[in-house]
C-alpha cells in the first residue's frame, strides 16, 4: 500500500482504539502495585489508629500516623514511579486530585470543630473517620472518571469508581452505626484491604 492509499482519519481512529484498550498496568508502570500497597498502608495505619482508639490518644496523632506513612511512601516511590497518571503537564494530575480532596476533609473538620465540642471522644472520632472517609471517595469517583481524558479502558476506571463508592458506604456508616464508633478503623482498614487485593486482580487481568 502506498502513502497516497493511506486514510489518516482511519489510521487515528484504529490508534483511538488501540489506546482505548490500553489498560492502567499497559499505561503506567507499577501502578497496580500502587493498590496493595496502599492496602497495606492503610491496614497499619488502620491498626495503630485503632491502637490510639483504645488508648484515648490526642487527636493530633492520628493525621501524624497517616500523613507520616503515606509522606514517606510518596516520597520513597515518586523517585521510581511517574504518579500523574498522564501524558503530559497539560492534563489534569489524578493524584493531585485524590489529595485535594483528602486534604479538604481537614478544612472540614476546622469548620465542624465548633459544634463538635458536646461531642464524647468516640463520637468525635468517627465523624472525623467517616467524614475523611467520604471525602477520599468523592476524590476516587473523580479520579476514575478523569481518567477518560487519557482513553484507559473502562474496566479499569472501574476501579476506581468502585473504591469510591465502598468508602462513601464505610465512611457513612461508620458515624451512624454504634459499633463502629469503636471498631471505625478495623472495619475501614479491612474494607480496603479488599478492595485493594480486588482491584490488583482487575488491573492485571489481559
Amino acid at each position: 500500500m502506498s502513502e497516497e492509499d493511506v486514510d489518516p482519519r482511519r489510521l487515528q481512529q484504529d490508534l483511538d482504539r488501540i489506546k482505548d484498550a490500553m489498560g492502567i498496568a499497559e499505561r503506567y508502570e507499577g501502578a497496580p502495585e500502587q493498590w496493595l500497597l496502599f492496602g497495606a498502608l492503610v491496614a497499619v495505619g488502620s491498626a495503630i489508629s485503632q491502637v490510639l482508639l483504645f488508648e484515648r490518644a490526642a487527636g493530633f496523632w492520628y493525621p501524624v500516623v497517616w500523613l507520616g506513612l503515606f509522606g514517606a511512601s510518596g516520597v520513597v516511590l515518586s523517585r521510581r514511579y511517574d504518579y500523574s497518571y498522564g501524558p503530559g503537564a497539560n492534563e489534569p494530575n489524578v493524584g493531585f486530585q485524590i489529595l485535594v480532596v483528602y486534604f479538604g476533609s481537614f478544612a472540614t473538620q476546622f469548620v465542624a470543630r465548633p459544634f463538635l465540642a458536646e461531642l464524647g471522644y468516640l463520637a468525635e472520632n468517627a465523624f472525623v473517620l467517616g467524614l475523611v472517609a467520604v471525602m477520599l471517595g468523592l476524590g476516587y469517583l473523580v479520579a476514575g472518571e478523569t481518567l477518560k481524558a487519557y482513553r484507559i479502558r473502562a474496566r479499569d476506571r472501574y476501579a476506581l469508581h468502585a473504591g469510591g463508592v465502598v468508602l462513601l458506604v464505610v465512611g457513612v456508616a461508620i458515624p451512624n452505626v454504634d459499633v463502629l464508633h469503636t471498631w471505625g478503623y478495623a472495619a475501614f482498614g479491612a474494607s480496603y484491604v479488599v478492595y485493594a487485593a480486588a482491584s490488583y486482580w482487575v488491573l492485571t487481568r489481559p
